[in-house]
This record gives structure tokens, C-alpha cells and sequence, in this order.
């Protein structure tokens, strides 16, 4: 009896661990802009995609999710009709120089091949802005850095 009560209570421990850990992923700050990366490239091929075979993707529609998913809630959001040939993020392509972190703020810079450049060596530049909300850490704001450091907003 003894036994059966303390496999009873193991059994319930690791069902509701497990169920906690798959309900909340805790994705680093690093993990979470490799994600954001990987779902914005799906979502500008399928709006890409929609523009010459109208599979009845809406775009809008589908970026708003996007934005849910790894974003703070914010009413000022722009970047839903930006998409075509080149994404903006590449998943096999964007990589991440650095990360730091300002306070309550992680900051992650990443650099990919410009697909408007002259030369191969030329690269785009953007800065990930993070903060901690719930144990999970939401993308606040994606600025593209020009040459002059320039940041323009890019969600």
C-alpha cells in the first residue's frame, strides 16, 4: 500500500511537470528571435505565394498572429504589406553577432547577406529588442540599423 501511494504521487509530480513544461516554454531570448526568424520567412513566402496563386492566405490576418506569438501587444505595429521576392529575416541565412542585456531589456543583434547589395560582402543589419513577461521573453521591437546607425522600425 505503501508503494502504490508514492508511485500515486510520483505518477501525478511528472504529469503535471510535464504537462507545465510544454504549456510554458522558457525559450532563451536567443532561441526566441531563432523562432521569430524562421516563422517570419514562412509567413513571407505564403503571402508571397497568395500574390500569384490566391490560396486565401491574408496576409494581415496571418502577421497579426505572428506578432501575437513572439511580440509585446502593441496598437502601433506596421509591416504586414511588407513582403515579397526577399524576406525581410532568413532562416538559414541571419545569424546572431551579440546579445546584451540593458537593464530588463535583452538586446540581440543579427546580420544577414543584403539581397540589394553590391557585393557579397555586404550585409543588413537588425537589433532584436526583448523583454521578460511571464517567464517568457517577447520581442518589444525588430529595428533594421542602416550604415550611419540608423534605426528604422521594421514590425
Amino acid at each position: 500500500m505503501k508503494y502504490l501511494k508514492l508511485l500515486i504521487v510520483l505518477f501525478v509530480s511528472m504529469t503535471f511537470s510535464a504537462f507545465a513544461m510544454s504549456s510554458n516554454p522558457n525559450f532563451t531570448p536567443q532561441q526566441t528571435v531563432i523562432n521569430f526568424i524562421s516563422d517570419y520567412e514562412q509567413w513571407n513566402e505564403e503571402a508571397t505565394q497568395n500574390l500569384s496563386e490566391d490560396t486565401g492566405f491574408q496576409a494581415k490576418d496571418e502577421y497579426i498572429k505572428l506578432l501575437n506569438k513572439y511580440c509585446t501587444q502593441s496598437t502601433s505595429r506596421i509591416g504586414y504589406d511588407v513582403y515579397g521576392q526577399y524576406s525581410l529575416h532568413i532562416a538559414d541565412g541571419e545569424k546572431i553577432l551579440s546579445t546584451t542585456k540593458n537593464g530588463q531589456e535583452v538586446i540581440i543583434k543579427t546580420e544577414v547577406s543584403s539581397r540589394f547589395g553590391d557585393t557579397a560582402a555586404d550585409m543588413d543589419y537588425f537589433e532584436y529588442h526583448l523583454v521578460l513577461d511571464k517567464n517568457k521573453y517577447l520581442i518589444e521591437e525588430v529595428y533594421q540599423l542602416s550604415k550611419s546607425g540608423k534605426k528604422t522600425k521594421t514590425l
